[in-house]
């Protein structure tokens, strides 16, 4: 299944709204700058990189499934994080 850029563009902007927030207070928050925020909002970017999507949802406080269209629901499940075992030395 391909990204749909025009889907990312939509539900940043429906989470960015559902906060409250303009496209500035969310550059403050995600350190994503004004013009790729601008440009991946009205879906004109031909792709995006992952940690401007994590940074993205970390900020808006949704998962990036949601974001990226894999689910239609926004709230994060934060799952453990698998831990690599400490070298024995």
């Amino acid at each position: 299944m391909a990204l749909s850029m025009q889907e990312l563009g939509r539900r940043i902007v429906a989470a960015r709204t559902l906060r409250g927030w303009s496209q500035q207070d969310l550059v403050r928050a995600s350190g994503v700058g004004q013009n790729n925020l601008s440009d991946l909002e009205q879906g004109k970017k031909p792709g995006v990189r992952a940690d401007t999507v994590v940074r993205l949802a970390e900020a808006l406080g949704v998962g990036t499934d949601y974001l990226l269209g894999l689910t239609d629901t926004p709230s994060t499940s934060r799952r453990p994080r698998a831990r690599t075992a400490a070298p024995v030395g």
